[in-house]
């Protein structure tokens, strides 16, 4: 419980610097799974200094980032040479980028990582798993939210749409005990069933309390 109470006061902390204004900096970030919806975006209170349809070569999505329930997994982009990924590139600021971070649970838990590459004279990142899992699926929802935006994307290869649509979905389970950290197994057995019991408990409280009530976030104007 300490590392969720550990990244909800250094995400206010990035809050309060972004409600000072954007800063100077700029860097460009490149979305291909639920931040393609412009909904989650405004949810998130992040708004881009510019948009623009981009497509990241050499590059494959995959589904193999775990969720928080079982069997269920987010978009990453691995290397896999003559595929493409197609998606957004956004021009952030960096205090923005910056609060992308912590939604992507990249401090503290470093679940992601942020992947630079060059391309096309552009210098941008992604986020990229430090989990990549077999076997995973992505739910309806959040296959839908990449379908919608592709829809409209001019230059999306109709047949990367349609193998991304005929894409089995799951439907989410229980939540995973080990979604933020490793959990460590004990004996006897009843003191193992009590600790994934807490840890599923602290999760729940996490995804649906803690992460989203902040004091700060409502305050940052788009």
């Amino acid at each position: 419980m300490l590392r969720y109470l550990a990244w909800w006061l250094l995400f206010e902390v990035c809050n309060c610097r972004r409600l000072l204004g954007r800063g100077p900096g700029r860097v460009q970030y490149f979305a291909f799974g639920a931040n393609l919806c412009p909904a989650v975006m405004r949810e998130r209170r992040i708004e881009a200094r510019s948009v623009r349809y981009f497509a990241l070569r050499d590059h494959g999505l995959r589904f193999d980032h775990p969720a928080a329930r079982t069997g269920c997994g987010y978009a990453s982009a691995e290397p896999a040479a003559g595929e493409s990924v197609f998606g957004l590139l956004y021009t952030l600021s960096e205090r923005d980028a910056a609060r992308m971070d912590f939604y992507e649970m990249v401090p503290v838990f470093g679940r992601y990582r942020r992947t630079w590459v060059e391309q096309d004279g552009e210098r941008l990142y992604f986020y990229q798993s430090n989990r990549s899992t077999p076997n995973l699926k992505p739910t309806s929802e959040y296959l839908g939210y990449i379908l919608e935006c592709l829809a409209s994307h001019p230059d999306a290869d109709p047949a990367y749409r349609e193998r991304l649509a005929a894409i089995d979905t799951e439907t989410p389970g229980g939540y995973v005990a080990s979604f933020l950290a490793e959990h460590p197994e004990y004996d006897p057995r009843w003191l193992n069933r009590l600790s994934r019991t807490y840890h599923k408990l602290t999760l729940f409280l996490f995804l649906n309390l803690l992460r989203r009530v902040s004091l700060t976030s409502p305050f940052i104007r788009l």
